[in-house]
């Protein structure tokens, strides 16, 4: 039996319920520190705090719908309600999307504390496979907390699973999450975590990425000037020197089906399969439709996210990264046109356009408006797909985004430096990806080459705020103009359920 199954085994074995919000106790038998018997427990119940990264799919694109990369337009009575105020950013405390992030966000930290509290009040608190097993919980509460402080910025820090409904959390800033988030991912780089772990389990090098994701944002997070930039420099040297972690050459190989064990590139990620995991990537159900003579039968998705025309259009007509996208007319597998009836009932080949043909792409946009995202089908199909759920693994942290983040804060030290350029280019042209290296580095082709290489990976938003470009206007959106946006409310529930909680500026 190979490792992925192994691990996929353990996360269906472990189910239970917990909290879904930072003030309400989780409830679990398995996580109840009563229940821990045997070490082969505590396995068991790791797997159910990996478990709760099934919230990064909802990060992806649900936020990724703020952003110039994705939007989820109203296509008649299909997909209306939170998410275009999301696109517009007209959102407001209320909005459920919002809301939902806030939830999965505080399930990844209320399971991680009782895990951790079941450890600490376990007889195998000292023995070395349950103390990393420990670490590898810390690193994903660390990593919610990473997410909270970029999404919302003033949350409470809740370490503990005990609950007292008459102390309720009080509310921390974001500067002070900032301190706990490096606090933690620093202890956990320094030997904590292993250098090394098997598939699905995080190693020192993702607490090290961590911080390098923190520290590469900290002028946004402190609000002044980043002066972690030289830390940005060391740690990256550090992985790219030390790690095992190196570029695939192949880009489509980083999102196959069979992107799990071994793979050389992905740092960190959301475990998937079809067959078993809770943790699902549904990228596909987000965007396509009637594609099953293409895919097979379960590409019949909800056909609601796409690309928007200025984004594709940023892709080279040669760029293998290009293949990312579904668009223009589709045919079948067995090369036949894809006939469909459009939103006039009229029966024609499927086309998937770039440039929206709706007066009102935002609110009521045609159903075949809009290029559609494909990245984990690049190459077709792998495995025994059941279910909804893809069983290519979502890359969360990549060795390429290591590469580029070195080459921002370089770039950022010394503008016009020799290494940044040739990183960013390392990454733009692996395996002989027939594109033309770029001749220079500027802000604006460094965040557009994050663009084309992360896109649709959940990243688009932190990159977009840290150039200063998150208010400006694309297509089917007009410049917000309101630097309050940068951070999301706090949603009107928990306001409503915690006195001590205050709402961020602007709300």
């Amino acid at each position: 039996m190979n490792m992925k199954k192994i691990v996929i085994i353990l996360l269906l074995a472990f189910t239970f319920t917990y909290c879904t919000d930072l003030e309400i106790a989780p409830n679990s038998q398995l996580t109840d520190q009563t229940s821990y018997k045997s070490k082969g427990e505590f396995l068991n119940g790791l797997a159910g705090v990996y478990t709760t990264m099934g919230a990064w799919s909802e990060v992806v694109f649900k936020v990724g719908s703020s952003t110039d990369e994705l939007i989820f337009p109203a296509r008649g009575a299909d997909w209306k309600g939170d998410l275009q105020p999301m696109f517009s950013h007209t959102w407001l405390p209320t909005n459920g999307e919002i809301g939902g992030i806030y939830l999965g966000l505080s399930r990844m930290i209320a399971v991680s504390n009782t895990f951790i509290d079941a450890v600490d009040g376990s007889s195998f608190k000292d023995d070395s496979e349950i103390i990393v097993m420990r670490s590898e919980a810390r690193f994903v509460r660390a990593f919610a907390y990473f997410l909270m402080l970029d999404h919302f910025g003033n949350v409470p820090l809740v370490k503990s699973s005990v609950y007292d409904p008459q102390n309720l959390p009080k509310q921390n800033s974001r500067a002070e999450l900032f301190q706990f988030v490096e606090s933690e991912a620093k202890e956990l780089s320094a030997g904590t975590l292993p250098a090394t772990n098997t598939y699905g389990r995080v190693d020192k090098y993702a607490a090290q990425t961590l911080l390098v994701k923190l520290y590469l944002n900290a002028g946004v997070y402190m609000a002044g000037a980043n002066t972690h930039l030289a830390d940005v420099v060391t740690l990256t040297s550090d992985i790219i020197t030390n790690s095992s972690y190196k570029l695939d050459p192949d880009f489509k190989q980083v999102f196959a089906w069979d992107n799990g064990v071994n793979n050389v590139e992905n740092i960190f990620t959301m475990v998937a399969d079809s067959r078993n995991t809770a943790a699902e990537n549904i990228s596909y159900l987000f965007s396509i439709t009637d594609l099953t003579a293409k895919y097979g039968s379960f590409a019949n998705g909800w056909g609601g996210a796409a690309t928007l025309p200025t984004f594709y259009k940023s892709f080279e007509a040669t760029d293998i990264r290009r293949d990312m996208w579904i668009a223009g007319p589709q045919v079948g597998a067995n090369g036949s046109p894809i006939l469909a009836k459009d939103d006039k009932g009229v029966t024609r080949q499927l086309d998937y356009v770039a440039d929206f043909t709706a007066t009102d792409p935002v609110n009521n946009a045609d159903h075949w408006d809009g290029v559609r995202g494909g990245k984990y089908l690049m190459d077709g199909i792998g495995g025994s797909m059941v279910a909804r759920s893809l069983n290519n693994d979502m890359p969360i942290f990549r060795f390429a985004d290591v590469l580029m983040m070195r080459a921002e804060a370089l770039h950022r030290q010394t503008p016009g430096i020799a290494e940044a350029l040739t990183l960013v280019n390392q990454v733009r042209n692996r395996g002989g990806n027939s594109i033309a290296p770029l001749t220079s580095l500027t802000d604006a082709n460094l965040l557009a080459e994050r663009g084309r290489e992360f896109a649709w990976e959940g990243w688009r938003r932190n990159d977009l705020i840290r150039f200063g470009k998150y208010n400006d206007a694309w297509d089917y959106k007009a410049a917000s103009g309101d630097d309050f946006r940068n951070l999301f409310p706090i949603p009107a529930a928990q306001i409503q359920s915690n006195p001590n909680l205050k709402q961020n500026t602007g709300y």
